[in-house]
């Protein structure tokens, strides 16, 4: 006798890609804020190169007369003694320049994400 050729269950598409050798999509929180060890790097440099010129400025957001040429001088006057001291406390610009540093750079993993795989 014949072998009936009608599956009993409908046959499921096999799980995965479409296409063979595309990978899976990423979730959104690990492409939004996956990052290599060299990155997190290069992160805490800039965080700390940006601290140098906001400490050295002796920038205060709170104040109502900001003098930005005079501001300028000052980070030419004491860019030397700032390496000096930071090479001492150098968890301080990391600090300060983290606070303008990182949320610049979440706007900007925001901003393209839809661009990432």
């Amino acid at each position: 006798m014949a072998e009936s050729t009608t599956p009993s269950e409908p046959v499921q598409p096999p799980a995965g890609p479409e296409k063979p050798g595309v990978p899976p999509k990423r979730a959104l929180l690990l492409r939004l804020f996956g990052i290599s060890p060299w990155g997190a790097l290069k992160l805490t440099g800039l965080c700390i190169l940006v601290g140098f010129f906001v400490m050295a400025a002796n920038f205060n957001p709170a104040t109502q007369q900001a003098n930005i040429p005079g501001a300028l001088v000052m980070i030419v006057k004491q860019a030397f003694a700032a390496a000096g001291w930071a090479i001492r406390n150098f968890w301080k610009p990391a600090l300060a320049g983290a606070t303008i540093v990182l949320p610049l750079w979440v706007l900007w993993r925001l901003a393209s994400l839809p661009f990432r795989k």
